[in-house]
């Protein structure tokens, strides 16, 4: 285990899995999903690097920085951008919102408010998907994981981690516009794919992670319908277990923690570590 943190880790050459969890909906959980991978996957030893893509700055917020626009010190993803710093310098340390201390091997790149002017600011470049391809090298090799939330559309900064990916999770509910976004993605993936199929790039999902699901039919039909088939349409993509609806997880949220780190003992959190292990995220 990674117990500096200070200074992130070297580059030893390590094979890194560069997981993009993405929706073409928003409000499909991708940000406490990430946020608990991440926390759970550094809590087993492995060395995890999460990079935020969404203005709303929700994984920062859940991972120790509520507002990082508003100190000067902290670099964000934007700064990157800008050719402020590079990547590697705007890594900082994964936090407990609420005594300080650093989570050991947990690092992140921070979100900005500006995230929504990316493709602004991407406008003249060439080959402008592949913005964070080029990117990524800076911290491939340091990190067993790189986890990268995006925000809830398909828009050019999604675009960039689902080419830079090397798995592919999309995050869904038991609800039909999450389930829409499942197929909106699928499309995205596979247009992204006839340009970039050549350098790599996935050519459909990995993982699919079921989020806020009903506990019976008695709770409502519908949504006990739509995650019943969303698991037929997807198989064994589909990883078990569901994150069943649980209060703990928007109070995490209120604390600023990962549901993970704020309730350990809840049924969300029991059911993110299963995920995580599901995802053999552990080593």
């Amino acid at each position: 285990m990674t117990t500096d943190t200070s200074t992130p880790p070297p580059n030893t050459g390590r094979t890194t899995r560069v997981l993009t969890l993405a929706s073409g909906s928003a409000g499909s959980g991708k940000s406490t999903l990430a946020a608990a991978l991440a926390e759970q996957a550094a809590a087993h030893g492995q060395t995890v690097c999460v990079i935020g893509l969404d203005r709303q700055r929700d994984v920062s917020r859940l991972l120790g920085y509520d507002n990082p626009d508003a100190d000067e010190e902290l670099a964000t993803l934007i700064d990157v951008i800008d050719n402020l710093c590079t990547l590697d310098e705007a890594l900082v340390p994964g936090r407990h919102s609420k005594s300080g201390d650093p989570i050991a091997g947990l690092w992140l790149v921070l979100e900005s408010d500006k995230l929504d002017t990316l493709s602004v600011k991407l406008a003249g470049v060439t080959a402008r998907e592949m913005w964070l391809s080029r990117l990524l090298p800076q911290v491939l090799g340091r990190f067993d994981i790189v986890l990268i939330d995006c925000p809830g559309n398909l828009d050019l900064g999604t675009q960039g981690a689902l080419i830079a990916a090397t798995e592919i999770v999309g995050c869904t509910k038991s609800q039909e516009k999450e389930a829409r976004g499942l197929t909106a993605l699928e499309d995205k993936i596979a247009h992204l794919h006839k340009s970039f199929g050549f350098m790599g790039m996935r050519d459909g999902l990995d993982w699919i992670v079921i989020g806020e699901g009903v506990k019976g039919v008695s709770q409502g039909k519908v949504y006990f319908d739509i995650e019943r088939q969303v698991r037929e349409a997807y198989g064994d993509l589909v990883v078990q277990p569901t994150i069943r609806d649980d209060v703990k997880v928007p109070e995490s949220y209120s604390a600023s923690l990962p549901v993970t780190l704020y309730n350990p003992k809840s049924e969300a959190a029991a059911a993110y570590v299963k995920v995580g292990e599901a995802m053999n995220l552990y080593g």
